[in-house]
């Protein structure tokens, strides 16, 4: 049975999936790399819980970032590291490759839109701690506040055409047939 052939568009992808992932891998040695080399500045951190001088504790979400910030940055290397692999097995049209590719992209599709809602979640928390209501300070504030939550949900939305688009081009015959 001869080979089927095989596609731009698979390649092109995978090609773009891997620079990107790569860029990713280097960004975040040097992300841990700094995170290591720096000392833990428990005086910051102090005065950020202090609220900079507001009387105002950081929300518990923000502390949860910040004592867990080494395994945040190990989780965001290991997904770079798992797209260069999936997307060198896209380009080696395996099938294993295709999964994966097809499972990270649903997977970062869905973190996208958590960590929209999260961050919609955290400033209007931020706003309720500090008893602040944008619209009593500036009605263009408040404006500004709405248009960058639409942003955000706009770009997640966007993300997860995209991702969806790529994950069924991935699924359809002709590219499906490309894989082994």
């Amino acid at each position: 049975m001869p080979a089927a052939p095989r596609s731009q568009f698979v390649t092109i992808t995978a090609w773009l999936s891997l620079a990107l992932a790569l860029v990713g891998v280097l960004t975040g040695l040097l992300q841990w790399a700094m995170f290591a080399a720096s000392p833990a500045d428990q005086g910051l951190l102090d005065a950020l819980t202090a609220g900079g001088g507001s009387g105002l504790p950081l929300p518990p979400s923000l502390l949860w970032v910040f004592d867990h910030l080494g395994l945040l940055l190990l989780a965001s290397l290991l997904s770079s590291v798992l797209l260069a692999v999936a997307s060198w097995g896209l380009l080696q049209r395996r099938e294993w490759g295709r999964f994966g590719f097809i499972v990270l992209l649903a997977g970062g599709a869905l973190l996208t839109l958590a960590g929209a809602f999260a961050f919609d979640w955290l400033m209007g928390d931020l706003n309720a701690r500090a008893g602040f209501d944008p619209g009593n300070v500036d009605p263009l504030l408040a404006n500004l506040q709405a248009a960058m939550r639409m942003a955000i949900y706009a770009a997640a939305l966007l993300i997860g055409i995209l991702h969806g688009a790529i994950v069924w081009k991935l699924c359809t015959p002709a590219v499906r047939a490309e894989f082994h």
